[in-house]
């Protein structure tokens, strides 16, 4: 099912130098790639995109359906000529949290933006519109698998899970196999396999420095781009939210009534950068039966948004036939 990729709105002969290929160009330094990327994400730049994105990213002028609201929250298709709003946020955040260049980081996740869709969240309150959050959705491909999954199996020594997964899920001796070992995981922590088809990757979220609130706040812009998560994968008719989460941000997602589950003899290791991280999933009727038996109030934010239309316009409200309760009822 199509969901909200951006349509219209292409880029000018400028943009299109500075588009998600640009880094490739032959002849340039990495001292010039990386002024190029800080240059393509400087926050003029990103407002001017995101202006047009209001009126011209999606068949809705999503400004005036906001009224008066401080949020917009949208799926960009990472392909997308708009892609840098989000990619802004994103980009900046990892670089500047785990210590890499910003052209690390778009290589490292651009190899799946053909898969990818990211949940976006525009701040309109101020005299321009702002990238305030994303959260980067990846959908399966056979060729190509989620990146998380992949980053876990790896047979490689900078894995830092691998030799759990060798010692704990294979016998002595036994040939290791990447797609065994996946397998393995789920069955041991679910009962079942966590088929690639059934599931979305939760590749990255930020918020942007301005825009980081209180945790656990339930009217922040984390919470808008979570929830808009949800509503995509069930959507999309998916059943699994997998992720490899900073220890932090997953223990503000568990205080809602531990969505997520973790895997069965798998620790905490650092993992991209200098922090301890842990791979999770969450089977999303049953994370979400959890959380709504710790808080039925917490829950109807998460899956239905009650609050959250207050103070942002959200993708329900302007694509019904995709994103309603009705339309996600009838899969």
């Amino acid at each position: 099912m199509a969901v909200d990729a951006a349509a219209g709105g292409t880029p000018t002969a400028t943009e299109e130098k500075r588009g998600f290929g640009r880094r490739r160009m032959a002849g340039y330094s990495k001292q010039e790639v990386e002024a190029d990327l800080r240059q393509s994400f400087d926050p003029s730049r990103i407002a001017t995109l995101c202006e047009r994105f209001l009126y011209e990213g999606t068949p809705w002028d999503l400004r005036s359906l906001a009224r008066g609201r401080q949020f917009v929250v949208a799926y960009i298709a990472a392909e997308s000529p708009f892609a840098d709003i989000p990619r802004s946020v994103e980009a900046t955040v990892f670089s500047d949290t785990f210590r890499l260049s910003l052209n690390k980081v778009i290589d490292d996740y651009g190899a799946y933006d053909v898969a990818s869709t990211f949940a976006a969240v525009i701040d309109i309150s101020g005299a321009a519109p702002a990238a305030a959050g994303v959260l980067r959705m990846i959908d399966y491909q056979t060729d190509l698998g989620f990146k998380d999954v992949n980053d876990l199996v790896v047979d490689d020594p900078s894995n830092p899970w691998i030799a759990e997964i060798k010692d704990q899920y294979f016998a002595l001796g036994e040939a290791y196999d990447p797609s065994t070992a996946w397998g393995r995981l789920g069955i041991r922590a679910c009962g079942k396999e966590l088929v690639g088809r059934e599931s979305l990757d939760i590749a990255t979220h930020a918020s942007a420095a301005t825009h980081r609130g209180q945790r656990g706040a339930l009217d922040g812009v984390s919470m808008l781009f979570f929830h808009a998560c949800v509503r995509y994968a069930l959507a999309t008719g998916k059943a699994n939210l997998l992720a490899i989460f900073d220890l932090p941000p997953l223990a503000n997602l568990q205080q809602f009534g531990d969505p997520f589950s973790t895997y069965e003899g798998l620790g905490p290791h650092s993992y991209g950068g200098p922090y301890d991280t842990l791979p999770a999933f969450c089977i999303i009727e049953e994370g979400m039966r959890r959380v709504r038996e710790f808080n039925p109030a917490v829950c109807q934010v998460f899956v239905d948004g009650i609050g959250l239309k207050d103070i942002a316009l959200l993708p329900s409200e302007y694509h019904p036939e995709v994103h309603s309760d009705e339309a996600i009822a009838a899969l």
